[in-house]
């Protein structure tokens, strides 16, 4: 398992590339075909290659793939990791716009695993004078086209000031937690219903535009890296047992004994049936074979479990790690190792 490759699929063709070749078969109507001067052979030959480069694009649609900006803020990727979350399928651009009484909204990027699920939408206003700040909000309705809810958790909003100036255009994005992916994929449709006024606090606002914007979307698995581990741990002055770690691109599940858990609970002051956090066994990083180190600066954790025997936390990682090079998880203030076999 530890050697899974990420790049075994294919992404869709961008949809610019697609129109391309449309419009270039377009041109080869008989109906519209001119008498031309013969044309020289090396002319012709790179004429040929041409035509050639732009059909053969499909076994290559990740290159034309790039990211957006606020994306690759959330998830941070060098130009490589991003190629080969793009091949994997983890990453995707979308090709949907819907525009209704005077607001456009485009679906831009999702960004998904076993674990967690992102997208990014942008919401644009033709009336300049209609300015979306980050206390705007959308109402939306989810169906999930008779496959169940898979999110334990779901969180949405406009983008805070300090990633974007307040315009009539603005990012907005969708968090969700993944309880229960399933192992099919799952078409998911968002339909927006409404741009509404900033509201107080854990409130709704009125509604400013009302209309119909409606994007399907595809829910996926990614299978995780899987290491059993079984192995006893010195953390935080503490022994744990740490049964088992779950590795993607962008996020982790760690499992450790449930004994383990409560002696590292009586050493922080904190209470676990409260679903308070273990800082003791944060992952603030990764080690590579090769020694490097990839520091975690804003580990995200999605979801605890305390029971069963066992101390389940799974988090998303700020930077997208490169599961075939990892050999340790680095947890806690003190960045104690815990090996990956």
């Amino acid at each position: 398992m530890k050697n899974r490759k990420w790049n075994a699929e294919f992404p869709d063709v961008p949809e610019h590339v697609h129109q391309t070749v449309l419009s270039t078969l377009a041109g080869l109507d008989d109906r519209k075909v001119k008498k031309v001067k013969r044309m020289k052979k090396r002319r012709m030959v790179i004429l040929i290659a041409a035509a050639l480069a732009v059909l053969g694009t499909t076994v290559s649609a990740s290159e034309f793939f790039k990211w957006n900006k606020r994306a690759t803020e959330v998830f941070v990727a060098d130009e490589e990791q991003q190629k080969e979350l793009a091949m994997s399928q983890i990453a995707k651009e979308e090709y949907q716009t819907v525009s209704d009484a005077g607001i456009t909204i485009r679906a831009v990027q999702t960004i998904q695993d076993t674990n967690c699920f992102y997208a990014l939408f942008e919401v644009t206003a033709e009336d300049p004078s209609i300015q979306i700040t980050a206390d705007n909000g959308m109402s939306f309705l989810v169906d999930y086209q008779g496959g169940e809810d898979p999110f334990g958790a779901f969180e949405c909003g406009f983008v805070g000031e300090d990633q974007q100036a307040v315009s009539n255009s603005r990012y907005y994005e969708v968090f969700g937690t993944k309880m229960n992916p399933g192992t099919e994929d799952l078409n998911m449709k968002i339909q927006f219903t409404s741009l509404d006024a900033p509201g107080g606090k854990a409130m709704k606002g009125e509604g400013i535009v009302d209309g119909n914007w409606e994007f399907a979307l595809n829910l996926h698995t990614t299978e995780p890296v899987h290491y059993e581990i079984n192995e006893e741990y010195q953390i935080n002055g503490c022994t744990v047992m740490v049964k088992s770690a779950e590795l993607t691109p962008i996020s982790v599940k760690l499992t450790c004994d449930r004994a383990g858990a409560l002696q590292l609970e009586e050493q922080e002051g904190i209470n676990l049936d409260q679903t308070d956090s273990l800082r003791s066994l944060f992952v603030n990083g990764i080690k590579y074979q090769d020694g490097t180190i990839v520091e975690e600066e804003g580990y995200q954790e999605l979801w605890i479990s305390c029971g069963d025997g066992d101390y389940t936390k799974t988090a998303r990682f700020s930077r997208v790690i490169d599961v075939e090079k990892a050999s340790a998880l680095l947890v806690g203030d003190g960045k104690d190792e815990i090996k990956l076999p």
